[in-house]
């Protein structure tokens, strides 16, 4: 028989998560303005609590500093992701997201600030990411819609472009869209997809809903 949670418990279980939600927010504009340099003090500081109150939450910088990154490619992902989605081709859903990512100093600043920051600490963790990728054209090599040999290999040498693209936006400041969207266009043909069609993928029209905005 399940255990029902009082009110009081209830109530206390939302006053942590959103002291949580909070932390990792201050996390995100500190680790974007200060890098890996942030100190867990210039965190509390900025959420207005004790120092005792992070470590509360987060054992160690290091595991703070994952978590804030994560939460924020899971914001951004979960903008993304549906838009791509809406589309019908299957090859597009999985390229738009890429695009996008290329943009996200236009969609999401404050994201594209902490990523270019930490850019470098981010590759280190960059195994969630990259997994989902992988899995992704692994469900469409499966599915028959994508055919290649030496698909693992494939697979890791356009992870690799992507990833190399992405670096290039953010960091390199005469980058222009249409740059990371002929990275991209390079990179697909890692994937046996023919050039034609790699071309359209990566220089097609973006989605209507694909409007500058700020992070949520």
């Amino acid at each position: 028989m399940a255990i029902k949670k009082s009110p009081e418990t209830g109530r206390k279980a939302a006053y942590v998560a959103r002291n949580r939600a909070a932390l990792i927010k201050s996390a995100q504009a500190i680790f974007a303005e200060l890098g890996g340099a942030a100190t867990i003090d210039e965190v509390a500081a900025h959420a207005e609590v004790a120092v005792s109150t992070v470590y509360k939450h987060f054992e160690t910088k290091e595991s703070l500093f994952a978590r804030a990154i994560g939460e924020a490619m899971k914001d951004w992902e979960g903008w993304a992701i549906p838009i791509a989605q809406k589309s019908a081709d299957p090859l597009e859903q999985l390229v738009l997201p890429i695009r996008f990512m290329n943009r996200i100093e236009n969609t999401h600043p404050p994201y594209a600030k902490l990523i270019a920051r930490n850019f470098f600490d981010v590759t280190v963790n960059e195994a969630m990411i990259s997994a989902s990728l992988a899995s992704h054209i692994r469900q469409l090599i499966k599915a028959g819609v994508l055919s290649m040999d030496n698909s693992e290999i494939r697979i890791q040498n356009f992870i690799s472009c992507v990833t190399g693209s992405v670096s290039r936006q953010l960091l390199d400041p005469k980058a222009k869209d249409s740059d990371g969207d002929t990275a991209i266009e390079i990179a697909l043909t890692l994937l046996n997809i023919s050039p034609a069609k790699a071309a359209k993928l990566a220089h097609g029209k973006l989605p209507t809903l694909f409007a500058k905005q700020n992070a949520k």
